[in-house]
């Protein structure tokens, strides 16, 4: 293998990420995509790692603000930095990599490859592969290829299949693609101009109506994230918490603050002293303990109700091979990371004051597991999510972070309201438009309302069940087809 060789693979595994916010050049992760079926089942050379390769380049680039939480936030040495965030890249693009590789090889290999039954098989194995990315490896689902088609028309399917239908349709527009690369050129620019109609821009204009069923305001604080835990600075968050709050509306129904601003727990003297100076109507996030166990959670001081986040971000919040890895370094003993997993099931907030309607809460990276909020929405009526995304620095992960929250509205039809520390906080209708927010590392009060909506979308009725099924059928059938072909022969 030549330098080209090598190259090419990375760099169309990067350019892919230029689809996803804040870029958004849409077209590229159909081509992207195209290259590495073509190369994984069109070619018959170095397949596994130019495979590698277009992983290392995609990972690398679209999770480029690990180094900065890393080295930011774990007070380390850039070498240091750089090394986990190589090791992580790594680990993302072998559990990647490996089953597109070996499915590959098992179902796909012996059969014609100008059918369009061999197309489906490709893209169901994309498919399970993308799905196995929710378990494995902790839980990563960031940078699904589906999450590019928002504002596109393509979008439309998020509230019917959800996300993972959307990637299927990008896999299948980029099989057919890779797979008239040469054979048939005339092919390979329709299915090109097929996927631009597909990426035609799309936004559903925001619907003025007189029905405003909730007034609330997001607070979005812009703390200096380096202090936060120094002495004497958890007042100045305090003070500046509330001539923040004391900012909002009399009217307002709901506050929203974002994810563990305090340095402290809500078990804490000091907790107590901060509730006593702003109102009840406040839906916070905070760290607390139960049974000597810490949790980052979020709080309805009405009601004293908490949720604690499901999804724990790997080696920010929890530390993966724990005792081999402690104490080598100081970010694997911030108090942060000692924190423990919220159970799977837990209870919606309930907004009191509105005759008891249900409040689907979400903590940062819960918003990213698409299952998690559809069976949290079940009975709510609109969604709060708090983060804090102070730990990505001046990266691209803010913009990614909010595109997420956004089809996550689309998806289940509810309003979102996001509160984040220094931004991006918004407000979200049910079509997924932004309806005002606060730029990142602006602090301010966005005052909003909202309408509740009662009918659920079909994917929150029923999820992505219909397109995980299709596709391992597809590759049952093609795995009996190999058998049988094996046996004859």
């Amino acid at each position: 293998m030549n330098l080209k060789t090598y190259a090419t693979p990375f760099i169309f595994g990067l350019i892919g990420i230029f689809s996803f916010a804040p870029y958004s050049i849409k077209p590229l992760i159909f081509f992207s995509y195209a290259y590495l079926i073509r190369e994984l089942v069109f070619a018959n050379n170095h397949r596994f790692i130019k495979l590698l390769l277009w992983s290392i380049g995609h990972w690398g680039f679209g999770m480029s603000w690990l180094v900065v939480s890393v080295y930011y936030y774990g007070e380390t040495t850039i070498l240091i930095s750089a090394l986990i965030y190589i090791i992580l890249v790594i680990l993302l693009s072998g559990v990647f990599s490996a089953p597109l590789y070996f499915l590959s090889l098992a179902q796909i290999q012996d059969q014609p490859k100008h059918k369009i039954f061999n197309i489906l098989a490709i893209v169901s194995v994309f498919i399970v592969n993308e799905w196995t990315m929710n378990y494995l490896l902790w839980g990563i689902p960031w940078l699904i290829s589906g999450l590019t088609l928002i504002d596109t028309f393509a979008q439309k399917v998020y509230p019917f299949l959800g996300v993972t239908a959307a990637s299927f349709l990008v896999y299948l527009i980029a099989a057919f693609i890779a797979a008239s690369y040469k054979s048939n050129k005339k092919l390979f620019y329709v299915y090109s101009a097929i996927s631009c109609i597909f990426l035609i821009p799309f936004n559903e204009p925001i619907k003025k109506n007189n029905i405003n069923d909730l007034s609330f305001s997001i607070i979005q604080p812009s703390t200096d994230p380096f202090l936060k835990y120094e002495d004497g600075y958890a007042e100045k968050i305090e003070d500046n918490i509330y001539k923040l709050v004391a900012k909002t509306p009399e009217d307002t129904e709901l506050i929203i603050l974002p994810e563990a601003e305090l340095p402290y727990s809500y078990q804490d003297n000091r907790f107590i002293n901060f509730r006593l100076n702003v109102p009840e109507n406040i839906i916070m996030g905070s760290w607390s303990y139960e049974k000597g166990k810490l949790f980052n959670s979020m709080i309805n001081l009405s009601n004293n109700h908490i949720y604690n986040k499901v999804h724990l971000v790997p080696f920010g919040e929890f530390i993966p091979f724990n005792e081999q890895l402690r104490g080598l370094i100081s970010f694997f003993d911030m108090p942060m990371s000692y924190v423990n997993k919220g159970n799977n099931t837990q209870m919606p907030f309930q907004l009191e004051k509105k005759g008891e309607h249900a409040i689907s809460p979400l903590i940062c990276f819960d918003i990213a597991f698409s299952e998690t909020v559809r069976k949290s929405n079940i009975s709510s009526k609109f969604i709060v999510n708090i983060s804090n995304d102070t730990w990505f620095g001046n990266s691209i992960g803010p913009y990614q972070h909010l595109d997420i929250a956004r089809i996550r509205a689309i998806e289940n039809n509810k309003w979102l309201i996001r509160s984040a520390n220094d931004g991006i906080s918004a407000i979200i209708d049910n079509n997924g438009t932004i309806v005002d927010k606060l730029s990142k590392g602006e602090r301010g009060v966005l005052n909003g309302t909202l309408q509740f909506i009662d009918e659920p979308s079909f994917y929150s009725k029923f999820g992505h069940g219909m397109i995980l099924i299709l596709s391992s059928l597809i590759l049952g059938i093609c795995a009996i087809i190999n058998l049988c072909k094996k046996h004859l022969s």
